[in-house]
């Protein structure tokens, strides 16, 4: 886990789970470090808190509401 600041400057960060948790403290870390937070989860009120609280620091982020055990309903395919 990145530790220092902007050591991520410039780079994009996708966490999933990123509304609640472990997953939130990993978005939350990864914005400190200067990345760019992508958070994706089926929480939709917990990722955008997370993004808020992201952006409200002074980051950037990004919620992205999703289901990534179901690929029929992302918006990614293979």
């Amino acid at each position: 886990m990145p530790t220092s600041e902007q050591q991520l400057s410039g780079k994009v960060a996708i966490v999933t789970g990123g509304g609640r948790g472990i997953g939130k403290a990993i978005a939350h870390a990864y914005a400190r470090a200067g990345a760019a937070v992508c958070c994706a989860a089926r929480t939709v009120a917990g990722i955008h808190e997370t993004v808020q609280d992201i952006v409200t620091a002074g980051g950037q982020g990004l919620a992205m509401p999703t289901d990534v055990t179901q690929l029929a309903r992302s918006r990614i395919s293979f």
